[in-house]
């Protein structure tokens, strides 16, 4: 929507307040969403009845623009082809009403449903459009954000624009309850990709392409009045003025103000049609860099509208500042994996160069058990594992040593996610409470009974048929959400018991898996074998380790778990990832886990080579043989098991598993780095 005097007539100020007179504080990492193809012709009509529309994945749910889960009113999908972009956005409304009947009018001034769109990312030459319950239209074209000295707001229109809206309920008539709209547009690359100074053409950009989108839904408070002209007015507060409209967006910017392109999330063009399952992408190399220089960039705005200059005093992790005045500046940041240069001046204008290396960014698992509260021990600990190129630490440990770690590592520019147990819980004293919720295996004995655990007495697995069990996970998951600064959340143990263990483990054991033991085969409960009669009609084989449904039948139970898992943590704005066995087809036959199901934001398959009496170049492999059992629709960041390795083995090992083209290389864990290792890994990094 456009700029709102009455609630944001200083956003530089209001920035200022979010972030404190120093350094910014980063926002959250962007939402991502795959947009695949539509397949066939789709009909503009508002009632997204085509099978496309119908497989099409929803983006993650709508939140308050100032960050804050809100309930789920809004599904925004989205398709493309070789001529259109196509939205879709269905929205629950108990009352329906719009009074704006001409195009262009100020569309946000009734309730409506706004699409942003940032073709190459820059955060300038961006389209905003406006539909309301009327379907009346408002396209705008900014050159530049409302904050910037030079923006401009273009009386423009898109030639071409199809849009529709459909109706569940009557409009304009306080006299019964309805049920919502839906939108459906159609919007032709021709002013998507061509646009400003740009000629207009009528080619869609190639399967791969990214660019930068938001969403937005305006709502507002109102009541019933006989006198209004569409049977509701907009409800006033103590003052007489009208109560604030609501802000729900795909993006949260953190301030009531959706023109910060920078915070929008990213859309990418799939080359699969429309149910071709769920697919995720990575976010950029530059995204880290980009989001510290408009930190500064921002930060300095908001220092010029208080005290009317720029500051040379203002300090921003990872940016180096090349020019300051009172007037002008100019800033620079480097990313850490591809070597590109950022650099923003006091306009806002964003340039990136050419990347010099291409080195995969590296996420480590760290314990945060240790160390207890020790500030100084864990910045220094930070500070070092930054210095050596590490990426993203996946932090371990409860609630309250999280939200201890996580603002001392988003202090030195790393990314934290929540290192989770999922359907393995040692000593969850909830979950101990229910002994139903525990898997049983083919013997009719459960995990829930300490004398009947399999291997270890940590192996303490929920059944994934547990309603109950997977109710309290998505609580686990909302607590773990709440702690500010998170990425996202990493999940483990999203699978059953070992039914096989890999081969460098029988010894330890004192076992011979060649073949399936019942002892280890779960989850055999009454509940998972009334459901497997409900939906094959049928007992499970006698022979049960050669029933092909029974044994599809718990991979599919195990991915429902998983998905409900993701689609949760992607509701609180995080990014779902997960540590999964080598490749899907291992992962099946050894733990009945097939996690190309899984609608993970980013997958860890862990390829401890050692594991499996195998080399670092069995480990590539797997790499590569994950990539295409997943159809490359999951990025990728293989584990590599840190005791395998020394300082003068790791760089090749690095090397070795970056040819397979992952989106990063999992490091397990901070206690195995020795500092000759952080020294081989600063090195390789650079």
């Amino acid at each position: 929507m456009p700029h709102k005097p009455n609630r944001l007539a200083l956003t530089a100020l209001a920035f200022l307040s979010l972030t404190g007179a120093g350094a910014a504080a980063l926002p959250p990492v962007p939402p991502t969403y795959v947009c695949q193809q539509a397949g066939s012709a789709i009909t503009i009509d508002g009632r997204a009845d085509e099978p496309a529309w119908q497989a099409a994945m929803p983006l993650s749910p709508l939140r308050d623009i100032e960050g804050a889960a809100v309930e789920a009113g809004t599904t925004v999908r989205m398709l493309w082809d070789a001529d259109y972009l196509y939205i879709l956005a269905d929205m629950k409304e108990p009352h329906l009403w719009a009074t704006l009947a001409e195009h262009d009018s100020v569309i946000y001034h009734d309730p409506d449903f706004e699409v942003f769109i940032d073709p190459d990312g820059d955060g300038r030459d961006y389209i905003e459009l406006e539909v309301n319950a009327l379907n009346t239209v408002w396209e705008l074209f900014l050159t530049a954000p409302y904050r910037s000295a030079n923006h401009a707001l273009h009386d423009w229109n898109i030639p071409g624009l199809k849009s529709a809206v459909q109706l569940r309920g009557t409009l304009n008539n306080p006299g019964d309850t309805d049920e919502g709209w839906s939108v459906e547009m159609a919007i032709p690359w021709s002013s998507i990709t061509g646009h400003s100074n740009q000629p207009r053409r009528a080619q869609a950009p190639p399967a791969g392409t990214v660019m930068r989108m938001n969403f937005s839904r305006v709502n507002w408070q109102v009541q019933a009045d006989s006198a209004a002209p569409c049977g509701y007015r907009k409800c006033t507060g103590p003052d007489g003025t009208h109560l604030p409209e609501s802000n729900h967006v795909w993006a949260p910017t953190g301030i009531i103000n959706i023109h910060y392109p920078e915070f929008w999330g990213y859309v990418k063009l799939s080359a699969n049609p429309s149910g071709s399952g769920y697919e995720s992408m990575s976010l950029p190399a530059t995204e880290p860099a980009q989001r510290q220089l408009f930190a500064y960039y921002n930060a300095q705005l908001a220092h010029r509208a208080q005290h009317g200059r720029f500051s040379p005093e203002l300090q921003q992790a990872g940016v180096t500042p090349l020019f300051v005045n009172e007037q002008h500046f100019l800033a620079r940041s480097t990313t850490a994996h591809t070597g590109q240069q950022l650099t923003i001046d006091s306009n806002g204008h964003l340039s990136v160069s050419a990347a010099t290396t291409e080195r995969p960014p590296l996420y480590l698992w760290v314990q945060g058990g240790k160390h207890e509260g020790d500030t100084a021990w864990w910045q220094q600990h930070f500070k070092r594992l930054a210095g050596a190129g590490i990426h993203a630490v996946i932090i371990g440990g409860n609630v309250q040593q999280l939200s201890h770690l996580t603002p001392i590592a988003r202090a030195e520019g790393l990314q934290v996610y929540a290192w989770l147990w999922a359907l393995n819980r040692p000593q969850d004293a909830t979950a101990l409470q229910h002994p139903d919720f525990y898997a049983v295996n083919r013997r009719g004995k459960s995990c829930h009974a300490p004398a009947d655990r399999p291997f270890v007495e940590y192996y303490q697995f929920l059944c994934p048929n547990s309603e109950g069990a997977l109710k309290h996970l998505l609580q686990e998951v909302d607590r773990v959400a709440a702690i500010p600064g998170l990425t996202g959340i990493q999940l483990d143990y999203l699978r059953l018991p070992d039914v096989i263990l890999p081969r460098g483990l029988w010894d330890k054991y004192g076992l011979d898996m060649s073949q399936e033991l019942p002892e280890y085969d779960y989850c055999y409960c009454e509940r998972c074998r009334a459901d497997f009669r409900t939906i094959y009609g049928r007992d499970i084989a006698p022979a049960a380790d050669t029933d092909a449904e029974w044994r599809e039948f718990r991979l599919a139970s195990v991915a429902r778990v998983a998905n409900a898992l993701c689609r949760r943590i992607r509701s609180h704005n995080l990014r779902a990832a997960c540590a999964v066995f080598p490749t899907p087809q291992l992962a099946a036959q050894l733990v009945r886990q097939d996690w190309s199901r899984f609608e993970l934001d980013l997958a860890l398959p862990m390829v401890y080579h050692s594991f499996y009496n195998e080399n670092s170049a069995w480990a590539a492999e797997c790499s590569r043989q994950a990539a295409e059992q997943t159809t490359q629709r999951l990025p990728l960041a293989p584990g590599m098991h840190l005791p395998d390795s020394t300082a003068d083995s790791l760089p090749a090992e690095l090397n070795n598993m970056s040819r397979t083209s992952p989106a990063g290389i999992g490091l397990f864990c901070d206690d195995n780095l020795t500092p000759d290792m952080l020294e081989a890994l600063q090195q390789w990094t650079k």
